[in-house]
């Protein structure tokens, strides 16, 4: 069990503004193996101590951060009738996972829907510190991707047009400049100039939903391109046996990887082989998630397709082979990245902590243990083999929001 001491007050939990007063946790640090003792107070580390082992102890560790979240549980970052208070549960219901960073993401879709809702999360990191620490900036995944079945995935193709850097200009000015990544498809009308401009731009620009050429993942990452979005998917179902994108961009250094390890997205070989070639810091975990995940079995609308939610948890593009998003957050992924390769539990944690914080340039999630630091963590059991992780205790920003 937790050991959860509430000092001076006799054991009573006082709060303020939804902040515990004081409050002191015990686990195994994730990144140094050692036993701790660490008590916050108004949502501030005020000392860390070792303590002995016990039985029992969960893992103390940074929360993480996940670069791709489309939704979940009903909201929709790309809907036209997003509100304020869906960001705000939003952020809660993730923090079952462990995740107190993400980067809102909004896929394919009018400019004038992608627009407002960029506006609406600006708005919403302005009223709340909360918000502005838990979403740091945005992910626009689209609209110059592939109109091709199966790399398009389930963006509208009714929505799919060719790069438009003076577009992306308005989606900057109505995010406040905080557009972190931009998902696009080399091969479509104008992308290496946009890819030139918007990387020169201090914007990380990610190859995906492509099918392109190798040359033209080639000429992309000479263009600026710096990263792959969930490598793997978001392709076609039949490729060239040696000459395709998912080789180019897995051979190429300059490249780092997102990838989905939820069991539903990549076999086992394949999450292998691409640990294997990018290497533990050009490697990040993403779960991808959407609008549907955590809904009950069944067929639900997306904009203008189908998506099937099915019992085990996992969606798809309803009739179809392909994958819709991901139902699962990084929980699972973590554990999943385990059992599929050889990793162990801290070594999986940095690909959701300590790489994208560095891709991001935010701060170095080994030092959340440090006096003085807003508390940003989570708690959590695992042993080999597990599903997922089991997550005890999450605090966001210095606020306890789940357990």
């Amino acid at each position: 069990m937790t050991s959860f001491i509430i000092g001076r007050e006799e054991g009573k939990r006082v709060k303020e503004r939804g902040v515990t007063k004081e409050l002191t946790m015990e686990g195994i640090s994730i990144f140094t193996a050692r036993p701790l003792r660490v008590t916050v107070r108004d949502g501030v580390i005020a000392r860390v101590e070792d303590t002995d082992v016990k039985p029992g102890l969960p893992y103390l560790s940074p929360g993480f951060i996940d670069l791709q979240v489309n939704g979940y549980r009903g909201v929709d970052y790309s809907s036209p009738s997003l509100g304020a208070a869906d960001v705000d549960r939003l952020i809660r219901d993730i923090a079952e996972s462990g995740t107190t960073v993400h980067l809102a993401t909004i896929i394919t879709g009018p400019t004038t829907t992608i627009i407002r809702n960029l506006s609406l999360l600006e708005k919403a990191r302005q009223r709340s510190a909360a918000v502005a620490a838990a979403i740091p900036g945005y992910h626009i995944e689209g609209p110059f991707i592939s109109s091709e079945d199966g790399p398009r995935g389930a963006h509208s193709p009714s929505q799919i047009r060719r790069a438009d850097f003076e577009e992306y200009r308005r989606w900057q000015e109505a995010a406040g400049g905080r557009i972190r990544i931009v998902t696009v498809a080399p091969e479509v009308e104008d992308a290496l100039g946009f890819i030139e401009r918007v990387s020169s731009d201090g914007v990380l620009v990610s190859i995906g939903h492509t099918g392109a050429s190798p040359e033209q993942i080639r000429d992309a990452v000479r263009a600026g391109a710096k990263l792959s979005t969930h490598l793997g998917n978001g392709s076609h179902a039949v490729l060239p046996r040696l000459s395709n994108y998912v080789w180019e961009q897995l051979g190429a250094d300059e490249l780092s990887a997102g990838i989905i390890t939820d069991g539903f997205h990549l076999p086992r070989a394949v999450v292998k082989t691409v640990a294997r070639a990018k290497g533990h810091c050009r490697l990040l975990l993403v779960s991808d998630v959407a609008v549907h995940g955590g809904a009950k079995p069944g067929v639900y609308p997306w904009g203008d397709i189908m998506v099937e939610v099915f019992p085990d948890g996992h969606l798809g593009l309803h009739g179809t082979g392909f994958l819709a998003g991901a139902g699962h957050l990084l929980d699972r992924d973590v554990a999943q990245f385990c059992r599929f390769t050889s990793a162990g539990i801290a070594e999986a944690v940095e690909l959701c902590t300590v790489n994208p914080a560095r891709l991001l340039g935010l701060p170095d999630p080994r030092s959340f243990c440090c006096p003085g630091t807003v508390v940003d963590l989570t708690l959590f059991d695992f042993s080999p083999g597990c599903e997922r992780l089991a997550i005890r205790r999450t605090i966001q920003a210095g606020r306890p929001v789940f357990g």
